[in-house]
């Protein structure tokens, strides 16, 4: 059968002893920092610019080259949605926004 030779030896080698390899695909420390620019984004044209919800999903969609529903996702994330609680909270106006993330626009 295919693929019982490769999953026999790497049942009988020591995987300790070989060097880790970098697993492909996404960084999740980026995935993270993208998540959070992301939440703020998402807080600044909810309750600075006054967009509707429709509105905002479009330009985050553009922003962030994310389909809406990836970003409708990745803000339901535990982590995230404790963020976005955390900023609808605090409620930082556009100067502290600026400070946080001061190459991105936040008229």
């Amino acid at each position: 059968m295919k693929g019982t030779q490769v999953l026999f030896t790497r049942l009988l080698t020591d995987d300790s002893a070989q060097p880790l390899r970098h697993r492909p695909g996404r960084s999740s420390a980026l995935l993270i920092k993208r998540d959070e620019r992301l939440v703020y984004r998402h807080y600044y044209y909810l309750r600075i610019c006054k967009k509707r919800y429709d509105e905002i999903m479009k330009i985050l969609s553009e922003e962030f080259d994310l389909s809406e529903y990836t970003i409708i996702e990745r803000l339901q994330l535990e982590r995230n949605f404790k963020l976005l609680k955390q900023i609808m909270t605090q409620q930082p106006g556009s100067a502290e926004l600026k400070k946080l993330y001061p190459w991105m626009v936040w008229k």
